[in-house]
């Protein structure tokens, strides 16, 4: 700037000091300001002059391209997400069905948020309501859903929804609102969000400057789609993505960030976490009511699709595919409704595979029973049937299909350890298979028809794969492993990923184990029990050993029974998870197994000694051998005059009851000394598989044991406690007047959700008058009391200190003591699981008497009203919902008596004495 510096250089030479005119330096300074400006406007004029600026960015019209670009991306849903599967795109607004979900805060202000709604479910809601409550409050909402729940469709809706002509969606996001989107596996950690969304533009053919995307996300109020942070396949890499979402938030005040997530890969534990305020809500699974209302509309828009006969009026023509929709539906539902299709029932909750079978249904009116058997049947339809039935010759058979993407998926997942992958290498990746099949075709011609036709592989840009479904991949993935296992290292390789944190091989490892025979079952189980893996198994590994137990479909018991007959084992873990996979197999083989482990004295424990016995105890009731004798301790024997430490209830299929001395203690509600008898408590919580021989019995269903109680006397004792003057039970007679069907009364609310329903798992989705009606069952069959505890008894069961008999004591602070705080080893709680867990599975948080989810899983119902208002019952316990400060045997939670919820169960006690 020459006279910039020309005036600097005069004003120096001609006014060296201040002049007398002026009165201040501030003056002068004023002065030499405006000076400057005039000396600026002019070297500005005379560099325009010189210079040709370049026309300014037609923002409106980069933005329409953008917003085009986003709707014909999201604007479709078709079977699996590729609008070739079938021969046409299905808008999504046409077939979409609203996914429920719930909050996931837990706590008391969750459990207090809806008392006085009888009947609703905790924080249960939809789309919109779930966005609009966050958006209030927080900046950022984490939505948690298993593999197919609908995540990602889930986007597309609230993108499109922000893209239509009436936004808002919430108050906090007021009209206009622009909405962005992008898939979490294409971030560049490196580079702020509005590089990685101009990025993400030309990836799309659309060249928007990183420039623009800021001015638009300071602008207006902004709706930021964060898709699939489990397709960050590197732990490390996840950690920083977090972080990277906590640093945008700063970045961009304006802006309202979604991020989804399968729930395996966050693990606060280990630092793969939101650091920063975020509401965080999970996708519930498909009801039947949403079954079928996805049906009618797939197949609706399927059949409407089709061109219309000549001589066919729109409207007759549109009713008659409406009535063809209905009948595919009803068909689909009466077929899944039949009880030996209960499997692939319940798998019909997941949106992904329901849209499986309604194309499978469609075309081939055929459903398999077997998550596994449903993927290979939607690869045989995408890779050869549906070009067969339309007489085209596909490229490749669906086995060389396979043969070609399987190691594809497999060197993806075990070398690249990535869902993207360059194209050039994918090519030559599936050369080497292609070298060895007799096929006319390049390999350039396979992977464009695997893109183009099939639909398995999609690309991005021009460099590279990714398939169209990461289950697909990991699928496949197992399918090669299959073929592979028997080589030397590979299964060892296997079992040391198994359950690690990142859950990159969870999903492969079922798929591999869903396609098992005997031999490779027995040979994985052997060296999973033999690998320190075992040495303790963390809550995510237990929960995926059950997983493989029940997805093999041929299983050996050599290698278990060998295990548990390991004379110098001194692992307590291992025994008891050993034990839990035996249970859970159920075989009689095991029981010679089970009977020498007990009488040879190999359990390293008390606790698991009894543990074996309920197993014995489990499997010859389903088997129907009664031939090995289990009751050997003298202890519970009964003896004249001497309580038996344990006793066992032959109506809930031998459930342990354990003595809990009674005592005197400071009562934390009231803060006063109270005195507790001797009560005996449930071991565990009532679990499905006992609450359904109680919905049996009110079906019709006769008691096992020699028992002369029928349905007629036990329904008028039940509207005899119903209509009784108990404070207890007030309100219980309107809770039987609104539905006359016993068994419809009283079922659990979540029986038929895949999430909730194992076996083992705690009965939730009960309230308190159904958990008072199951205690009136037993009383009535045994003729001895069964109740709910007292929160007085409770407490002092949950955390007494009973080394002290006569003094006046404070329980502990958790049922395991003062310390140390709850981690994910001691309970179930703060969505660890993300559902409820089997009963028993967390010994390093059962009370020094044995009792078992005194803290985290459900809630407890107890017998008494929260306070004198008399309109809420008390709960103890928390749950696997709630953070750590519930877990405390004096934390309280209330609901009304007639309220469900995922988290609400409850425990008996027996009061009568026994000698």
């Amino acid at each position: 700037m020459n006279a910039l510096e020309d005036w600097k250089e005069k004003l120096f030479q001609e006014k060296r000091g201040l002049p007398k005119t002026y009165k201040s330096h501030h003056e002068f300074q004023d002065l030499l300001r405006v000076d400057l400006e005039n000396v600026l406007k002019s070297e500005f004029c005379e560099r325009k002059k010189r210079v040709v600026e370049p026309p300014a960015p037609d923002f409106q019209k980069a933005e329409e391209k953008y917003q085009n670009k986003l709707r014909s991306e999201l604007n479709t849903i078709s079977l699996l997400g590729s609008s070739v599967i079938q021969p046409f795109p299905l808008r999504l607004k046409d077939i979409f069905v609203p996914l429920e979900m719930y909050d996931g805060s837990g706590g008391e202000r969750g459990l207090c948020s809806i008392v006085g709604n009888a009947g609703d479910e905790l924080a249960s809601h939809w789309p919109e309501h779930v966005m609009q409550e966050t958006f209030k409050k927080y900046s950022v909402m984490l939505v948690i859903g298993d593999p197919g729940s609908g995540k990602t469709t889930l986007m597309k809706y609230y993108a499109l929804t922000c893209l239509d002509a009436n936004p808002p969606l919430s108050q906090e996001l007021s009209d206009p609102v622009r909405v962005f989107f992008l898939p979490l596996r294409e971030l560049s950690i490196g580079e702020s969000l509005s590089s990685n969304l101009s990025a993400w533009s030309e990836r799309n053919y659309l060249i928007i400057e990183p420039a623009v995307f800021d001015s638009w996300l300071d602008g207006d109020p902004s709706l930021v789609l964060l898709d699939g942070l489990d397709e960050v396949s590197d732990p490390q890499e996840r950690k920083e993505v977090c972080r990277w979402v906590g640093k945008m938030i700063g970045v961009f005040s304006k802006a309202k960030f979604v991020v989804t997530s399968r729930p395996t890969v966050l693990r606060a534990e280990e630092g793969i976490s939101f650091g920063f305020e975020h509401q965080r809500v999970t996708v519930k699974d498909f009801s039947q009511a949403q079954q079928i209302e996805f049906l009618n509309n797939w197949y609706q828009a399927a059949l409407l699709h089709g061109i219309r006969p000549a001589e066919c009026s729109e409207e007759l023509w549109e009713q008659q595919q409406k009535g063809e929709a209905k009948k595919l539906t009803d068909a689909i539902v009466a077929y899944l409704q039949k009880p030996e299709n209960k499997g692939i029932r319940e798998l019909a909750a997941i949106p992904m595979l329901l849209q499986i079978m309604a194309i499978l249904w469609k075309d081939r009116k055929f459903l398999p029973g077997r998550r596994q058997e449903l993927y290979s049947a939607a690869l045989d339809y995408l890779l050869d049937y549906r070009d067969r039935e339309r007489n085209l010759k596909p490229l490749l058979s669906a086995d060389d299909a396979r043969r070609v993407l399987a190691p594809v998926a497999l060197w993806m997942q075990e070398i690249l350890e990535n869902d993207e992958a360059d194209r050039n290498a994918v090519q030559a990746k599936i050369q080497e298979t292609l070298d060895g099949i007799s096929q006319p075709y390049s390999v350039e011609e396979i992977c464009r028809n695997l893109v183009d036709r099939a639909g398995v592989l999609v690309e991005h840009g021009k460099a590279t794969y990714v398939f169209r479904h990461k289950t697909f991949r990991e699928y496949l993935a197992g399918v090669q492993l299959k073929e592979e296992w028997f080589e030397e290292g590979r299964l060892e390789m296997i079992v040391q990923q198994f359950g690690e944190e990142s859950g990159w091989w969870d999903e492969v490892i079922l798929f591999l184990m869903g396609q098992s025979n005997g031999k490779l079952f027995d040979k994985f189980m052997k060296l999973l029990f033999a690998s320190p893996v075992s040495d303790d198994f963390t809550s995510k590994q237990k929960a995926l050993l059950s997983q493989v137990v029940e997805e093999s479909p041929e299983k050996s018991l050599e290698a278990l029974c060998s295990a548990l007959l390991d004379k110098t084992a001194t692992n307590t873990y291992r025994q008891r998870s050993l034990l839990v996979t035996l249970k859970a197999i159920a075989l009689p083989k095991s029981l010679e197994t089970l009977h020498e482990f007990r009488t040879t004295g190999l359990a390293l424990n008390n606790d698991i000694n009894e543990m074996a016995e309920d197993v014995i105890r489990l499997i010859q009731k389903f088997s129907g051998v009664d031939s090995i004798k289990v009751m050997t301790e003298s202890r519970n024997q009964v003896s004249l005059g001497v309580r038996p430490a344990i006793i066992r209830n032959p109506f809930e299929y031998d459930a342990q009851y354990i003595l809990i001395p009674g005592g005197i203690y400071i009562f934390s509600v009231m803060n006063n000394e109270i005195t507790v008898p001797d009560i005996y408590f449930a071991k565990y919580p009532v679990t499905n598989r006992q609450y359904r021989s109680f919905i049996g019995f009110l079906g019709g269903k006769p008691v096992e044991r020699e028992n002369s109680l029928t349905i007629q006397t036990y329904t008028q004792a039940l509207h005899e406690l119903a209509n009784s003057r108990s404070e207890s039970v007030e309100g219980f007679a309107d809770y039987l007047k609104g539905e006359s069907d016993l068994v419809k009364r009283f079922a659990s609310g979540r029986d038929g959700d895949r999430k909730f329903n194992k076996d083992d798992q705690p009965v939730s989705g009960v309230t308190f008058f159904d958990a008072r009606t199951y205690c009136l069952w037993l009383s009535m069959l045994s003729g001895s009391e069964y109740r709910l505890p007292t929160e007085e008894e409770w407490e002092w069961a949950a955390g007494g200190r009973r080394e002290e008999p006569g003094r006046v004591l404070e329980v502990n602070k958790y049922p395991w003591g003062d310390k140390p705080e709850p981690t994910p080893k001691h309970a179930n709680f703060n969505e660890n699981e993300g559902a409820t867990t089997p009963v028993g599975r967390y010994p390093d948080g059962a009370t020094p008497e044995g009792l078992y989810d005194m803290a985290g899983n459900v809630w407890e119902w107890m017998e008494n009203w929260y306070d004198n208002d008399k309109d809420v019952k008390a709960l103890r316990g928390g749950s696997w919902l709630i953070k750590p400060e519930d877990l405390r045997c004096s934390a309280r939670g209330i609901y009304d008596p007639d309220g469900r919820n995922y988290d609400l169960g409850f425990r008996v006690v027996r009061p009568s004495p026994v000698f």
